[in-house]
C-alpha cells in the first residue's frame, strides 16, 4: 500500500534532520532552561526545536503530495496555514509568554483556517462553526497539558494518529489515512530523540501543531447524526482530553486559573509514586492505546 510508503519516508527524513536540528538550536540557544522554573523536570538545557521539524518534515510532504495529486492543494494549504499558525504561536511560547487572550485567539484564528477551506464538524452551521473553534482550541491547548515528560505527548499523539488512520481506512477517507500515517511516521522519528533521556523536545511549537492536526482529524469524522459518531473521534484523540478536562476542573475547583500549570497530572501523580519517567510514560501509552481502541470500536460504520 502507497500510504504505508508515506509513514516511513516522514520517519527516516525526521529520524535525519533532527541531528542537524539539535545542532543549530544549540548554537542559536534556543533550548529549553529550567532555570527558575518549578515545572520543569529536567536538569540541563534542552533544544525544544522537535515541533520546527515535525512541521517541516510533514509541510514538505504535503506539498510534494498535492502536486503529485495524492492530496488536494486546497486541502494541503488549509492544513499547513492553521498548522503553522499554531506553530509560530508555540515557537514565540516557547521564547517568550504570550497572554492567555491573544494565544487563544491565535488558536482559534488557526481553526478559522480549518473553516474557510471547508473543514467543519457534521452539523448545522449554528453548531458547526463554534464547536470546530472549541475542538481545534480545545486539542491544542489538551495536547499541550500532556508535554511534561520524556515522550508522553509524541507518543500519545502518535497512538491517535494511528487511530485515526485506521478507522479512515474502514470508512474509505484516503486524506485522513495519508495524513495520519505520514505523521505518525514522523512522530516516531522524533521519539528516537525524545523518549526518555530526551536530547530534544518537541516544544509548544510541536505540541500546538499536533493538537492543531488531531482536531483537524477528528473534525473530519464527527457528526452530530449519532452520538457514537461525535465521541469516538473524542476517544481517539484520547488521555490528553480526559486528562485536560480534569485538570480544568481541579483547578476551578481550587480557584485558580484553568491554564495555570501544575504537577497533578495523572503522570505527575505516577512520578511521585515513586515510578521513573519511562515507566510512567510506559504506562500512559498503554491506557492511550486502550482507550484509542475503543474510539475505534464504538465508531459505527454503517451509520
Amino acid at each position: 500500500m502507497r500510504e504505508g510508503l508515506y509513514f516511513f519516508v516522514g520517519l527516516i527524513l525526521t529520524a535525519l534532520f533532527i541531528p542537524w536540528v539539535q545542532k543549530v538550536s544549540l548554537r542559536m540557544g534556543y533550548v529549553d532552561s529550567p532555570e527558575g522554573d518549578t515545572l520543569k523536570v529536567h536538569s540541563v538545557s534542552i533544544p525544544h526545536s522537535g515541533g520546527i521539524v515535525i512541521f517541516s518534515v510533514l509541510g514538505l510532504l504535503l506539498a510534494f503530495l498535492s502536486v503529485f495529486g495524492d492530496v488536494a492543494g486546497v486541502e494541503a494549504l488549509g492544513l499547513l496555514l492553521g498548522g503553522s499558525m499554531a506553530l509560530a504561536l508555540g515557537i514565540w511560547d516557547d521564547l517568550k509568554s504570550t497572554p492567555l487572550v491573544i494565544r487563544l485567539g491565535i488558536q482559534a484564528m488557526a481553526g478559522v483556517a480549518l473553516l474557510l477551506f471547508g473543514h467543519r464538524i457534521e452539523a448545522a452551521p449554528f453548531i458547526s462553526l463554534p464547536l470546530t473553534l472549541f475542538y481545534v482550541v480545545g486539542a491544542i491547548n489538551a495536547v499541550n497539558m500532556e508535554d511534561g515528560l520524556d515522550g508522553l505527548a509524541g507518543g500519545m499523539a502518535a497512538l491517535s494518529l494511528l487511530g485515526f488512520a485506521f478507522l479512515s481506512l474502514k470508512i474509505g477517507q484516503p486524506v485522513g489515512l495519508i495524513i495520519s500515517l505520514m505523521l505518525s511516521g514522523v512522530l516516531i522519528g522524533f521519539l528516537f530523540y525524545n523518549f526518555s533521556p530526551s536530547s530534544i523536545f518537541m516544544g509548544d511549537s510541536g505540541s500546538y501543531f499536533l493538537g492543531f492536526i488531531l482536531a483537524y482529524l477528528a473534525v473530519s469524522l464527527t457528526s452530530l447524526s449519532h452520538w457514537l459518531i461525535f465521541v469516538a473521534p473524542i476517544l481517539i484523540i484520547g488521555m490528553p482530553v480526559l486528562d485536560a478536562g480534569y485538570a480544568i476542573l481541579r483547578r476551578i475547583k481550587k480557584g485558580v486559573s484553568p491554564f495555570a500549570g501544575d504537577r497533578s497530572h495523572f503522570y505527575d501523580q505516577l512520578i511521585q509514586k515513586g515510578l521513573s519517567v519511562r515507566q510512567t510514560v510506559l504506562i500512559c501509552w498503554g491506557f492511550q492505546a486502550l482507550i484509542v481502541g475503543l474510539g475505534i470500536a464504538i465508531y459505527p460504520i454503517a451509520l
